[in-house]
């Protein structure tokens, strides 16, 4: 099992992989810079949605993303951090997805639903496979408080900041997934089949699909134009906050956590686990 997340019994191990993984991440990073840039074919008018809301959680917002930076790597470095990461994700996509459907006779939430995601399964799945037959109750338990407040923003949400919620919370495995990154992360933490990733069968499509989608509500809806920019920000940073609020640490993290600090990033002191 696994230990030391939330009191749960998963056991953290670390693998020769993770630098490697984490250098994978940071590329992701990257790419996800170089989508915000990118114009769909042709779009006519101002900046289309989809790129004006990649560049909002980019922008106005880099202490959070800075310190997610550090941190968000080095989840990949041990089981134990990767399952606590992905238990307060789970959460979010299935309060998300359920309140998706609520409001599905929204015709803009509709037009998001109409991409055809469901997330909340691969997360199911693979925290079945880290936790074992009492995942549930060992995923309650690793629920941080800064999830449990998500959480409850996006139950309390309308169908505009819901659509803004969606961007950010698929749009990560939209941008970042698919099997070629599934094979990568099952290099580095093997006792799972990291089915969260295994969003579509055609990720490149799936990928204009999503860019399209977004791109076509800032056309057909302008007056929300601004709002979905500010919300999309306004998701990243909530992103940020659970992602600081995974409790297990370990000890592999721990070392390099210390080696930065030593090097004089006062910043990972705002990330350092809450035992």
């Amino acid at each position: 099992g696994v230990r030391g997340c939330g009191g749960s019994n998963l056991e953290c191990q670390s693998s020769p992989s993770a630098r490697h993984m984490a250098t994978e991440y940071l590329a992701a990073e990257t790419a996800m810079k170089v989508e915000s840039e990118e114009v769909p074919v042709g779009h006519r008018g101002g900046p289309p949605l989809y790129g004006r809301m990649m560049k909002s959680i980019q922008t106005g917002h880099t202490f959070g993303n800075r310190v997610r930076m550090l941190k968000l790597p080095l989840i990949f470095l041990e089981e134990g951090l990767y399952a606590g990461a992905i238990t307060q994700f789970y959460f979010l996509s299935v309060a998300l997805e359920a309140q998706l459907d609520r409001h599905s006779s929204d015709p803009m939430v509709a037009k998001v639903l109409g991409l055809g995601l469901r997330v909340a399964p691969g997360y199911e799945a693979d925290l079945h496979e880290l936790y074992g037959e009492g995942w549930r109750e060992v995923a309650s338990r690793a629920r941080t408080a800064a999830t449990e407040a998500y959480v409850g923003v996006i139950e309390s949400a309308d169908a505009v900041s819901l659509v803004a919620a969606a961007f950010i919370l698929w749009g990560a495995l939209v941008v970042g997934g698919g099997k070629a990154t599934q094979a990568k992360v099952r290099k580095v933490i093997p006792r799972c089949e990291h089915r969260l990733f295994d969003v579509a069968e055609d990720m490149k499509k799936a990928r204009q699909s999503f860019k399209n989608t977004f791109t076509a509500i800032g056309k057909e809806w302008p007056e929300h134009f601004a709002t979905l920019e500010a919300e999309a920000a306004r998701f990243m940073d909530l992103n940020n906050s659970v992602v600081l609020s995974v409790r297990c640490w370990g000890v592999t993290a721990t070392a390099i956590t210390a080696g930065v600090a030593a090097l004089g990033v006062g910043a990972v002191v705002a990330c350092r686990a809450r035992a």
